[in-house]
């Protein structure tokens, strides 16, 4: 039974999205929000208004990133097919190529006698058409997702009062305390850090935009700031987007050089030097097991699995560190996800079987 529910969670993830992902996206901004909104009840604000304030202030912070950076994005989104002419025009070579081969593929055709079907041209919708068909759902899913946040924020006092009370003795209750301390403060350690350092790669690279021409820098530093969210995928994007407008807009493959080279030695320097510095060993993951969290997330959800990828893997982090290490392959083959405290000490006691 536990592989079968061990094989059957994507899928079940992936059929009930609608569902589960503004649930765990919810999750983690009140994760988020939450230091926010307990300093604000410190203050003497009511808990309902604290938690209201907290939400107000991530809608001002989502809105302000729209503002700089939707507007420019939709405007260079209309003139993706223009920017991909000049790319293939630059790549002579490359067309050469392609055409020999096209017609030596033609010349085959001919040979063996395959007739030539009537081709069909099916007009595709714009990006403009694409992205008006799918912003109601967005919004509906966006609205939720802002309300299960601010009542997860609302509830959480009585929450953790009901989950201490249910407890059975002290040492259960302190566990449950630490274990949700813990949560809250690495993934808010985690985020208020890496939100740091991505808002001060954007800087940078607006700058960076300005100084070599780059058109709409504003919109180039805030993709860079949220890009970076997504850890290694996102600064790959970000630079192959760098190269493809850059080149562009000088009419020149060379032309998207430059800004590339210098957004990679940035990466270079933020990911070898600012980010270990800043957050240390105790946020230190395996790249692996990071990029099968971000490619486990995105298979599911899409871009949002993306986003919130890695502070579910803070929230896992943090439940090992007080729970252990679970049991996965035992849960697979039907034993405990985690062994009970009397079954560890009476395993070390007794010793290993082997």
């Amino acid at each position: 039974m536990a592989l079968g529910l061990f094989m059957a969670l994507p899928f079940v993830l992936s059929a009930g999205a609608v569902f589960f992902r503004p649930l765990f996206a919810s999750i983690v901004i009140m994760l988020l929000l939450l230091p926010l909104a307990n300093i604000l009840t410190k203050l003497g604000i009511p808990n309902a208004i604290s938690s209201f304030l907290a939400v107000l202030a991530f809608l001002v912070l989502v809105a302000l990133g729209f503002m700089i950076i939707l507007q420019p994005a939709l405007e260079l989104a209309q003139r993706f097919p223009d920017i991909t002419n000049i790319l293939q025009e630059r790549m002579i070579d490359i067309r050469q190529f392609t055409a020999s081969v096209s017609q030596m593929g033609k010349e085959f055709s001919s040979t063996i006698g395959e007739s030539q079907g009537q081709q069909v041209v099916v007009a595709t919708p714009t990006v403009m058409e694409e992205a008006a068909y799918a912003t109601p759902a967005v919004l509906v899913e966006f609205l939720l997702i802002i309300l299960m946040s601010y009542f997860m924020l609302e509830s959480r006092l009585r929450l953790k009062r009901i989950i201490l009370q249910k407890r059975s003795n002290l040492a259960t209750r302190l566990k449950a305390v630490r274990t949700g301390r813990s949560i809250t403060e690495d993934l808010s350690r985690y985020i208020g850090a890496v939100t740091a350092i991505n808002v001060a790669i954007g800087v940078v690279v607006a700058f960076g935009a300005w100084a070599m021409d780059i058109e709409s820098p504003m919109m180039w530093g805030g993709l860079a700031a949220i890009l970076n969210f997504i850890p290694y995928l996102g600064p790959m994007l970000m630079a192959v987007l760098l190269f493809g407008f850059g080149a562009a807009s000088t009419g020149d493959l060379t032309g998207g050089l430059a800004p590339t080279a210098a957004y990679i030695a940035l990466q270079v320097v933020e990911a070898n030097l600012i980010t270990p510095t800043i957050l240390g060993r105790r946020f230190a993951m395996n790249p692996v097991v990071i990029l099968l969290a971000i490619s486990y997330f995105t298979w599911i959800w899409g871009l949002a699995g993306a986003l919130i990828a890695v502070p579910m893997l803070i929230v896992g982090k943090a439940l090992v560190d007080q729970l252990g290490s679970p049991n996965i392959l035992g849960f697979i083959l039907g034993e405990p996800l985690f062994d009970s405290p009397a079954q560890s000490v009476k395993e070390t006691r007794s010793g290993s079987p082997l």
